[in-house]
């Protein structure tokens, strides 16, 4: 099943059990789930997933998701054993964990998101442009004196309507970024934002210190880690927003970097399990849409071996 279509049904799990709900979104859910069957096997597949985690620690103390492990030693060896009381109250929580992350209760505030691997175009009512890269959700406010977007996570490009009296404002945690009319790209991962400029000028500042004004012209980005700026240095727009066209471009790259990036846009999860590799330089051009030819590459021609657990979890190394 696509994980497009599980992340949806997760997200109407969540909403729905919320205490507002109002009539208008559960018509919409009706509508949702008849649209196509594959809505209605995501939908029992996520309702079989939580009873499967709920019912067997229903009746068990909030206390018990604190469970700790018993240690075990040689004399205690044969008997001991994790409570199935306390089993279930644990995998209670990892449901909850699951279904609470950020990124699921990040896509309920959202007007638009990305799934991994997925990107999507939004046109605005002023006349610009979003590009959402992989697993990215924004927020979308847009008024009579002023255009503003908050990027919850991920990345996006935004080509920004000429209107100078309409300012245009990118939000990313306390970093922010206002332009009148240009093309440009924000990235954020958790406290970490990056701001690069493809046409025009961006001005950067913080939340704490709108005054404090760094400007940005073509080729240029801006790093902020938190409330600081880190660094502003030229970039190869190029290589760096080269994701546009369903490219990653390394140049010299660690294989560490590589993965990362990989695990971005791959579904599952690739794990470098020897700690000597991970500073090797990698120099390739890969394919967003095609990334089990991205671990094929880096079997044949880095020699660096996979194992493939699952279609999912790869172990290079």
């Amino acid at each position: 099943m696509p994980e497009k279509l599980f992340e949806e049904a997760n997200n109407w799990f969540i909403r729905l059990r919320a205490d507002d709900v109002s009539p208008e979104e559960q018509q919409d859910f009706n509508r949702w789930l008849a649209a196509n069957p594959q809505h209605a096997q995501a939908w029992n597949e996520v309702q079989d997933l939580f009873a499967l985690l709920e019912t067997p620690a229903k009746t068990f103390r909030q206390q018990d998701c604190q469970a700790s492990v018993i240690q075990i030693t040689p004399r205690t060896r044969r008997r001991s054993f994790i409570p199935i009381r306390a089993a279930a109250a644990l995998l209670l929580c990892a449901a909850l964990t699951f279904f609470l992350q950020p990124a699921v209760l990040q896509n309920l505030q959202s007007d638009y998101h990305t799934a991994t691997g997925e990107q999507q175009q939004i046109a605005l009512a002023d006349g610009s442009r979003l590009l959402l890269n992989t697993d990215s959700a924004v927020i979308v406010d847009v008024e009579s004196d002023e255009r503003r977007v908050q990027l919850l996570r991920g990345e996006v490009f935004f080509e920004v309507a000429h209107a100078p009296q309409r300012p245009f404002w990118v939000d990313a945690g306390e970093a922010r970024a206002r332009v009148t009319g240009t093309a440009f790209s924000v990235g954020r991962s958790a406290d970490n934002i990056t701001i690069t400029v493809a046409e025009g000028r961006v001005e950067t500042s913080t939340q704490d210190h709108p005054d404090l004004i760094t400007p940005l012209t073509p080729g240029e980005s801006a790093y902020y880690q938190g409330r600081e700026l880190a660094v502003k240095q030229a970039t190869d727009v190029q290589r760096t927003l080269a994701w546009r066209q369903g490219q990653m471009v390394f140049v010299q790259a660690t294989l560490a970097e590589v993965v990362e990036q990989i695990n971005r846009y791959r579904p599952g999860r690739l794990i470098i399990t020897n700690e000597q590799l991970k500073n090797r330089p990698i120099t390739a051009v890969f394919s967003v849409n095609r990334l089990d030819d991205a671990v094929t590459a880096l079997e044949q021609t880095f020699g660096i071996r996979a194992r493939r657990l699952t279609d999912y979890l790869v172990l290079l190394g």
